[in-house]
């Protein structure tokens, strides 16, 4: 039993609300005048005591257990409530650790080290002599002294230890600077490292380009160089306890609120695109720093915009990497764990996130630099010029081949057939073909003849631990459990599956469309679910943490992380088909609604006829069980046509 559980047991309800609320009884519960609202005609606060809860028919149309009582009469916060009634109950309060706030206070020092180097690297730069020629470099490239500035670029001398001796001087730790990979440790012949043997500086002789997390917060370095007899041409930092490259995106941090206004991204390769990029403008513009796109990467991005433009290079490598990206981000936005996917699948995902991604061309042998330094409208038309997936596959496929080779034709219409397949607008789906059958010069009925070809990998979606799979209707909790166990389960699939802004967009819409509210916190009566459901929400609105369920994870109350540890390691044993996720939570969250509906006008119409029976008006009781009986009917008509979509549509699709 949990420590609030242990403090309901102790704390009778009734003698709490008694405290600032004249209760009577009537039959087994208690009734009286709302404290939070004026109302002198009609009793519409009702205790009940079996269920240890309390509940306002009347204005405030609240409820809650205890603590919601406590924290709303005497404006406190959760943790305040749990301290003030486990003192009335005598029960000492377990002080639970709060996760790794000694780690957190060393990450802020190491970021500090790194803002530090940079500053350090930046001085070099604008002010120190040594940083001329790479002050230089950055002009010719079309850099502006105030996009040098903007972006805190630098310059790393020709030294060994310059930097060293810098921070150094400055009170850093030896071990600090090797974990956040400013320095090198000195090995061996067999390449082992040395213990406590010399560091030195990793950057040397280098124009140093910060790397910032998504919060903006430092995280390591590109480094590029400047002899062109030095290699490699990149260097980034290692992989440290601040920075990983493939869960980093250059430029995020800036471009973010750009990618959401205009509800677009734009992927590119390098550090001095995105730079010179912004600088013209396009500030929605990110790079995953000169290698293929990862799936964290993509996860990134998909929170910001589902809509993505991916602008690499032209040549041959350039195509393959851009397939390879197509496949990553299809991947991350169906929130799938496979890396590696067949393209035929990213139409089906484009179609049920309504997605849009697309692909373009930069001209041979520029850079996008190079483009939007010429013109920035030469840019703007290459991005505007992006081509469907469908189309640039087409393309990529018959690039340098022999289409008047009968083989090469059929062999290009089998990748492709499967994609338009895919595709459920019929009117794009047939002007693809079309334009397949132009493309390839045949007759469009000979692609009637191509067969689908069947998937060699499972599409079915992981799910943590033992959920089943089936495809007829159902609900993401036992009907037969009680309500708190029911909310539980639907926090815990909001945690993990429904965790990027906008994720519950189409539940929200669902209900909206019968006139029902969306889902908010207040769906959830017991305080600790409601605090942990607040929490949730915020952390899909805040902007300064793209990772939601890390916000939940740090801003939690210590208290209530018990409850939260079965949020995070939930056992689910429903049943559930992954393609209807979203259906099926939102049957769950309108049968749930009607549950409680239909268990408050039952108390609604006791107390009409207790009213009634004493001689009172009962005028206001009549006014709410006349809207509770118009909620349930829009919620009969929600569940009615969830069940007729699955029935009617095959695969709920």
């Amino acid at each position: 039993m949990s420590q609030i559980d242990e403090i309901k047991n102790q704390i009778d309800i009734v003698d709490l609300v008694s405290e600032t609320v004249k209760l009577r009884r009537t039959g087994k519960n208690y009734i009286g005048f709302c404290p939070f609202h004026p109302n002198t005609r009609t009793p519409s606060f009702v205790v009940f005591p079996d269920s240890g809860s309390w509940r306002c028919f009347g204005q405030c149309a609240e409820g809650g257990d205890i603590f919601s009582f406590l924290m709303k009469r005497d404006n406190l916060d959760f943790q305040q409530a749990l301290q003030v009634l486990a003192n009335r109950a005598g029960i000492k309060l377990e002080t639970f650790k709060q996760e790794d706030k000694t780690k957190k206070e060393q990450i802020n020092n190491l970021h500090q080290l790194m803002q530090n180097a940079i500053d350090y690297y930046h001085n070099n730069l604008i002010h120190n002599p040594i940083g001329k020629p790479a002050l230089d470099y950055l002009h010719k490239r079309g850099l502006t002294d105030e996009t040098i500035h903007n972006f805190e670029m630098g310059y790393a001398p020709d030294s060994w230890d310059a930097l060293l001796q810098h921070l150094l001087s400055m009170n850093a730790g030896r071990q600090d600077l090797i974990d956040v990979g400013l320095v090198s440790e000195q090995r061996d012949d067999k390449g082992e490292i040395i213990k406590d043997g010399k560091i030195f500086d990793r950057f040397r002789n280098r124009i140093m380009i910060p790397i910032h997390d998504s919060s903006g917060n430092p995280i390591g370095f590109g480094a590029r160089i400047l002899d062109p007899n030095d290699v490699p041409k990149f260097l980034n930092s290692p992989q440290t306890v601040l920075f990983d490259k493939g869960k980093t995106l250059f430029g995020l941090n800036r471009a973010k609120s750009s990618i959401r206004e205009k509800n677009q991204a734009v992927i590119v390769e390098g550090y001095l695109d995105v730079i010179i990029l912004h600088q013209a403008g396009f500030t929605n513009t990110v790079s995953p720093m000169g290698t293929a796109l990862s799936t964290d990467q993509a996860k990134l991005l998909a929170r910001q915009s589902k809509n993505m433009i991916l602008a690499l290079d032209a040549d041959a490598a350039g195509d393959v990497a851009t397939i390879r990206g197509i496949d990553v981000i299809r991947s991350a936005v169906k929130n799938d764990k496979e890396e590696t996917v067949e393209s035929q699948t990213l139409i089906r995902q484009e179609r049920k996130l309504n997605a849009d991604i697309r692909i373009t061309r930069i001209p041979e042998g520029m850079d996008p630099d190079e483009v939007v330094l010429r013109d920035p409208s030469e840019w703007q038309q290459i991005l505007d010029n992006a081509k469907p997936v469908v189309i640039f596959m087409m393309e990529t496929l018959a690039n340098g081949r022999n289409l008047e080779d009968g083989k090469t034709k059929s062999e290009i219409a089998k990748q492709i057939m499967p994609l338009i397949r895919e595709v459920v607008d019929p009117i794009e789906r047939e002007t693809y073909r079309q334009q397949l059958a132009r493309f390839l010069k045949i007759d469009e009925n000979l692609l009637n003849y191509i067969s689908p070809q069947k998937s060699k990998k499972s599409t079915q979606w992981e799910i943590p631990d033992r959920l089943d799979f089936q495809s007829k209707p159902s609900l993401v909790f036992d009907p037969k459990e009680g309500i708190y166990s029911k909310e539980m389960t639907i926090l815990q699939f909001l945690y993990h599956f429904y965790n990027t802004p906008g994720a519950i967009s189409k539940i929200d819409r669902n209900l909206r469309k019968y006139n029902l509210g969306p889902l908010r916190k207040e769906d959830f009566e017991e305080s600790d679910l409601r605090v942990i459901a607040g929490c949730y929400f915020d952390g899909l609105n805040q902007d300064d943490e793209l990772n939601t369920q890390k916000y939940i994870i740090e801003n939690i109350p210590d208290s209530i992380r018990p409850t939260f540890e079965k949020i995070r390691k939930p056992n689910f044993k429903g049943s559930i088909n992954p393609v209807d996720l979203d259906i099926d939570l939102t049957r769950s969250v309108a049968y749930l609604r009607n549950e409680k509906n239909i268990f408050n006008q039952l108390e609604l119409q006791t107390l009409y006829k207790e009213q009634l029976e004493s001689g009172s008006n009962p005028e206001e009781y009549d006014r709410l069980i006349d809207q509770l009986i118009h909620e349930r009917k829009n919620l009969e008509k929600l569940l009615k046509s969830l069940d007729q979509r699955l029935t009617e549509e095959p695969n709920g699709k």
